[in-house]
């Protein structure tokens, strides 16, 4: 069937993807013996050149061989999927304090890739360019059969209709669209800081502090985890206990603390929903001379390897980007293989790490 220019996308892809098809569905086999090129060109309608950059393409992809002077022929092995890890909206300086975090994202996602054979790429997307965007440019190279989305802000829905429309498959990683089902892994956040607000209650303190972004659904479903536990232990909510900074950052935290220290009646704990954030908290009370957990307790999230370390030891949710890495790329490999059908939402476990940074509440 001839190509059509201008439609479907350049004629080699065109060409190359039809060759794809008849080796998946048994039309050419193991072994068999493409027509050769000047009979490729004649029932296909194209030149010499798109043919042999169709070809150089599928033996590159280990889908053709060829053998010079003898013709072109079809593989025994299958194509390797060729996946894509996109992140959008990270500047250089949180690429920079959060390497920890992207390195075992992209150590999950690698390992899962390497175990099933596929191929992956990282791909880092300038801060400033909208996704929506660049996603059209990459669906319109066609050069991935999947894709791998991090984002830092929300994702909409607009952002994804490129993938959507497309029908590629995806999988969006630590964000999703409230009331809108999409392939996604996420953890819980309402009901971990929920639990790490109820472990607070339980030790008896009753004037906790909130520390967290709220400009994300990240930061609003932990603040509705928050609110959650203290309406079960019929607390009023205190809005000047709540403090919406701006970003994830050890400062936000230190400013944070001392904001709510400055208060007529001041928090007995605090639950810095973010361990960046509890770091600050922990420097901003030891300048202050304040000590924890017996001045101050402080529970965490995300049990980053600093977590363990500080004293004394801080109590966090855990949550581990290895896992989000793994688990999204899993996903990914069984919706490009057909073996699961869209949309999946996974949600991986984020258990509270109970550490000594809570103690014993005082009266007061």
């Amino acid at each position: 069937m001839p190509m059509q220019r201008g439609v479907g996308g350049p004629l080699y892809q065109q060409l190359k993807e039809t060759l794809e098809r008849q080796i998946d569905s048994g039309e050419l086999q193991p072994g068999d013996m493409l027509p050769s090129l000047r009979a490729l060109c004649r029932v296909h309608g194209v030149s010499s050149i798109t043919v042999r950059r169709a070809l150089q393409e599928l033996v590159a992809e280990g889908r053709l061989q060829s053998q010079q002077g003898v013709g072109t022929f079809v593989t025994g092995r299958a194509r390797q999927a060729r996946v894509a890890l996109l992140t959008f909206g990270f500047h250089e300086q949180a690429w920079r304090r959060n390497s920890s975090i992207f390195g075992d994202l992209v150590a999950g996602a690698a390992t899962i890739a390497w175990e099933q054979e596929a191929l992956f790429s990282l791909v880092r997307v300038d801060p400033g360019r909208p996704t929506r965007a660049f996603l059209q440019s990459v669906l319109e190279e066609r050069f991935f059969d999947g894709l791998l989305i991090r984002i830092l802000p929300d994702i909409t829905e607009d952002d994804l209709q490129p993938a959507l429309s497309a029908g590629i498959p995806y999988v969006v990683i630590k964000r999703y669209i409230p009331g809108r089902p999409i392939n996604c892994v996420v953890v819980d956040d309402a009901e971990a800081a929920c639990s790490a607000t109820r472990h607070l209650l339980h030790r008896g303190y009753r004037r906790i502090a909130f520390i967290c972004p709220l400009g994300s659904i990240v930061g609003r479903d932990r603040h509705l985890g928050y609110q959650r536990a203290l309406a079960e232990a019929g607390l009023p909510y205190d809005p000047q206990l709540v403090q919406p900074v701006t970003d994830w950052f050890e400062e936000s935290g230190s400013r944070a603390l001392r904001t709510l220290l400055s208060l007529p009646r001041p928090p007995q704990a605090v639950f810095a929903a973010g361990d960046q954030l509890a770091i600050g908290v922990y420097r901003a009370a030891a300048e202050l001379g304040l000590r924890i957990p017996q001045d101050l307790a402080v529970a965490g999230y995300d049990d980053l390897p600093a977590a363990a370390s500080l004293q004394p030891p801080l109590t966090t949710v855990r949550t581990s980007y290895y896992d989000f890495g793994a688990r999204a790329t899993a996903l990914l490999l069984d919706l490009i293989a057909g073996r699961v059908a869209p949309p999946q939402r996974v949600v991986l476990d984020a258990p509270l790490i109970v550490r000594s940074s809570c103690g014993e509440a005082v009266n007061g």
